[in-house]
């Protein structure tokens, strides 16, 4: 959404409280916010309810404060209703679709893509382990397939700290890649039944 109309319809809805103009910002933004609710919540139900917190608590925010860049802003509330989740829900997050299969990864004609893509069960298992900026920074750049520059402004952040924070994420994820690929299978003492043991969550 070019910047000019982002901006005469957050001075609609903070002068007027304009039901239109905020379906239009949601219209413009749930798509990319709700994919990054899936990747981090446990259900597609969970990601739905975390999707209507998320907007509401962002049309409380626009109707009373001024706003630069909605997309940042929503990504921002995002964060923090899924902080809230799981202070409340000690569970761990799926990356996965509505119909519980992996997500694809975006950008698969860049070289860490390409990398990180080679074993789509270990990554399922990896990306909750590592740190929170770097969960961030992979799902947006190769979950939701968004540039550095676009990232950047969702994270608030410069494009350079991005790349930083990029790089440090690709070498803690190939890491735990190829600790995880050279890892025996854990077989437990109670002997689970070897459907069960193959389950990540």
């Amino acid at each position: 959404m070019q910047g000019s109309k982002e901006q005469f319809l957050l001075y609609r809805l903070r002068v007027h409280r304009d039901s239109r103009a905020f379906a239009s910002l949601f219209e413009e933004h749930k798509g990319p916010i709700f994919r990054y609710l899936k990747a981090k919540l446990p259900t597609v139900q969970d990601a739905e309810d975390a999707l209507s917190t998320t907007f509401l608590r962002l049309w409380n925010y626009v109707i009373t404060s001024p706003v630069d860049h909605v997309s940042s802003l929503t990504f921002t509330i995002a964060k923090g209703v899924i902080a809230d989740f799981y202070r409340h829900r000690k569970v761990d997050a799926p990356l996965t679709n509505e119909e519980g299969e992996d997500l694809p990864l975006a950008g698969a004609d860049d070289k860490e893509a390409i990398e990180i893509q080679a074993d789509a069960s270990l990554l399922k298992r990896i990306i909750p382990s590592l740190k929170s900026e770097h969960q961030d920074v992979i799902l947006l750049r190769f979950v939701e397939g968004l540039s550095v520059k676009e990232a950047a402004r969702y994270l608030q952040k410069s494009e350079s700290a991005v790349r930083v924070t990029l790089h440090r994420a690709i070498k803690e994820l190939r890491i735990k890649f190829e600790h995880k690929k050279c890892e025996p299978p854990h077989v437990s003492q109670n002997s689970a039944k070897p459907e069960d043991r193959n389950q990540w969550f």
